[in-house]
C-alpha cells in the first residue's frame, strides 16, 4: 500500500468512517500514519543502514547529526552490529589493517575511559582501540580513542552501521519503509501496523479509549511478529567449550588400539 491508501481506504476501515474534513482531517491522518511509521521502525530497528565514514589524522570526534558525516541525516542510534575501523595503506605497502570486534574495538563511554585510560585525551594519534558516543549541545559525537594516526599514504575509515529514521511520507504515491529512494518490499506484510497505530491515535479524538487501546494492541502485535521473524531458524543452542563425551570416546578408542597392538619385545 502507498501513502494514499494507508491514509484513506485502510484507515477508513479501521475507524469505521471516511470522514476527512471534520474530525479525522487529512492532515491528522497523514501525521498519524507518519508517526506510526516512525514508531514501528524505532521499536523493531527494521531500517538499518551502513555508511563509510572517512577519518582524518589526529581527529577523534565526528558529528553524527551532520550530513557531512552521514549524508542521509537520518541517524537514530547505533546498530547492534558494531562499527569497524580500517586503515588502507597505498604505495609499496598496499595493505588494509582492520580493527573490529568487542575485543579490539569495543565501545567504552567517557567514565570508563577516564578511569582506566586517564591519558586517552592527550594522545596525538595511534590505532584506535575503542569508540564512544558523546552528546554536546546540538551535536552527537562519535569518538575514536585514541584519535587515528593516518599518514599521507594512508586512508582511515570507519564502517558505521546505524538505525535510521524513516523518511516522512508526503506524496500519495510514497511507500513506507523507503530508504534512499529504495522501498523495502520485504516489509509489506507489516504495513497495516502503521494503520493500527494511526487509528489508535485518532480514536482519542472521539474519546474512544477502549477502541484506541485495541488498535494499539494490534500495532504491538505486528511489532512482536516482526521481532519473532528475525530469530534464527531452529533457535539457538548452547555448546560446551570442551566436548567431554567425545574426548572420553576418543581416549577409550586409543586405549583399545594400544592394547590390541603386538609388542615384538614381549616374549
Amino acid at each position: 500500500m502507498d501513502f494514499g491508501e494507508l491514509t484513506s481506504s485502510a484507515l477508513d476501515h479501521e475507524l469505521g468512517t471516511d470522514d476527512s474534513t471534520r474530525l479525522f482531517t487529512t492532515g491528522r491522518r497523514n501525521r498519524a500514519i507518519n508517526r506510526g511509521h516512525f514508531e514501528f521502525c524505532d521499536l523493531t530497528e527494521c531500517l538499518t543502514r551502513q555508511s563509510t565514514m572517512t577519518c582524518s589524522n589526529g581527529v577523534g570526534e565526528y558529528n553524527l547529526i551532520s550530513t557531512v558525516i552521514l549524508s542521509g541525516g537520518d541517524f537514530l542510534r547505533l546498530s547492534a552490529q558494531m562499527p569497524e575501523y580500517y586503515l588502507v595503506s597505498s604505495g609499496t605497502t598496499n595493505s588494509t589493517t582492520w580493527t573490529a570486534g568487542p575485543d579490539l574495538f569495543p565501545r567504552h563511554d567517557l567514565p570508563w575511559l577516564n578511569q582506566y585510560d586517564q591519558d586517552w585525551r592527550g594522545s596525538t594519534g595511534a590505532t584506535p582501540q575503542a569508540h564512544y558516543l558523546r552528546a554536546d549541545g546540538g551535536r552527537l559525537l562519535f569518538g575514536l580513542a585514541p584519535p587515528p594516526r593516518i599518514t599521507s599514504s594512508q586512508a582511515g575509515r570507519v564502517i558505521f552501521p546505524y538505525i535510521a529514521k524513516p523518511s516522512t511520507m508526503t506524496a500519495s504515491t510514497d511507500l513506507p519503509f523507503t530508504v534512499a529512494s529504495t522501498a523495502r518490499t520485504d516489509l509489506e506484510p507489516y504495513q497495516m501496523a502503521l494503520v493500527h497505530y494511526a487509528a489508535g491515535t485518532l480514536e482519542k479524538l472521539r474519546k474512544n479509549q477502549e477502541g484506541g487501546a485495541a488498535q494499539m494492541q494490534q500495532f504491538l502485535g505486528y511489532v512482536q511478529r516482526y521481532l519473532l521473524a528475525q530469530r534464527p531458524p531452529g533457535g539457538q543452542t548452547l555448546r560446551f567449550v570442551r566436548n567431554y563425551l567425545s574426548e572420553r570416546r576418543d581416549r577409550k578408542s586409543r586405549d583399545n588400539w594400544v592394547t590390541a597392538q603386538p609388542f615384538p619385545w614381549r616374549t
